[in-house]
């Protein structure tokens, strides 16, 4: 907000004849609301200064208490209440960055300034003053056979000479400082027995698994994982311990000579055909159509079996006389 004032600016020069008055009327525009202003002339420079006393638009106590006179009864009263929330907000802002340790012992302590405290709160406040940490299996007489750990505890060792329900937060601490009191005792009776066994990355089982083949699996996940009816076939296909017949039942794909039977039964057809007559040349066949030709009838005559059982007379004779059971035989019938 401006506000224009009139100023008449009235200059006396001092002239050896005599005095020569001067005088201008000139608008001022003031950009903010003012309550007071002062003039004055400096006649050596000859400049005329002007100064305006406006309202600031954040206010101190101490601002407050100097413009008091200056500023409605309304005016104030706001800029004191804005003083307020803003000191309310910032007490918020510096409680908000307070843990919750730190409240506790805040609030416990506004109670032993108003009375209100009792001894296990007091008793509670010393403990979280003086709050430390105790190791569990970090070190190397433990890690071999306890689980690595870090607890709170606290160094306040007075709670034992106040009568105090050790319940709550009180009680956590507590327990927690007879367990590290245990934690030490164990140290003394364990001694050095397993300080030289490997822990941590050192404890390591070696495997094949990880030097050879870091990216083998179990079994392959994408096709375990679809939504199909593929059945892998390779436990039984690839299995010598499975029969051929029994990889056939199972649908295998079983390999003669490197050759399936499909395979095999088409190249048969187109080599021998399809009617069950045999078309090709044959050394097998020629030999049976020969001995079929130069034997005689197929069907013998009483002659041809007589021929053969005189052939076949002395041969049987001699076989039996060089029986040893048939010589002794003769030898018991003389």
């Amino acid at each position: 907000m401006k506000n224009s004032i009139l100023l008449a600016v009235l200059v006396s020069v001092a002239l050896t004849s005599g005095v020569s008055v001067y005088a201008e009327t000139a608008t001022v525009e003031v950009p903010f609301n003012s309550h007071g202003q002062t003039c004055n002339f400096d006649e050596i420079a000859v400049e005329f200064h002007c100064v305006w006393q406006g309202f600031k638009e954040v206010y101190t106590i101490e601002d407050l208490k100097e413009y008091k006179e200056l500023l409605t009864v309304e005016r104030y009263d706001q800029e004191i209440q804005k003083l307020n929330e803003q000191a309310l907000a910032e007490i918020a802002i510096e409680k908000a960055k307070l843990t919750p340790n730190e409240r506790t012992i805040l609030e416990i302590e506004e109670k032993l300034l108003n009375g209100e405290a009792t001894k296990d709160e007091s008793v509670l406040m010393n403990l979280l003053k003086k709050l430390n940490t105790c190791k569990q299996g970090m070190d190397k007489q433990t890690a071999p056979f306890q689980t690595a750990r870090e607890f709170e505890i606290s160094s306040f060792n007075l709670w034992q000479v106040n009568n105090v329900q050790v319940e709550g937060q009180l009680g956590e601490i507590v327990m927690a400082i007879e367990e590290c009191r245990g934690q030490q005792a164990l140290l003394k009776v364990v001694g050095e027995g397993y300080s030289s066994m490997p822990t941590g990355d050192d404890d390591y089982n070696f495997s094949l698994m990880d030097v050879y083949t870091p990216d083998v699996q179990a079994l392959n996940f994408d096709d375990h994982t679809a939504t199909h009816r593929n059945i892998d076939m390779s436990l039984i296909c690839d299995n010598n311990q499975y029969t051929d017949a029994h990889k056939a039942q199972f649908g295998c794909e079983i390999l003669y000579d490197g050759k399936t039977a499909e395979q095999i039964k088409a190249e048969n057809e187109l080599r021998f055909g399809t009617d069950g007559m045999m078309n090709y040349q044959s050394e097998n066949l020629d030999n049976y159509n020969d001995f079929l030709a130069n034997y005689g009838n197929r069907v013998a005559t009483i002659e041809d079996k007589q021929l053969q059982a005189d052939i076949a007379e002395p041969i049987a004779t001699e076989m039996i006389e060089s029986n040893h059971f048939y010589q002794n035989k003769l030898k018991h019938e003389e």
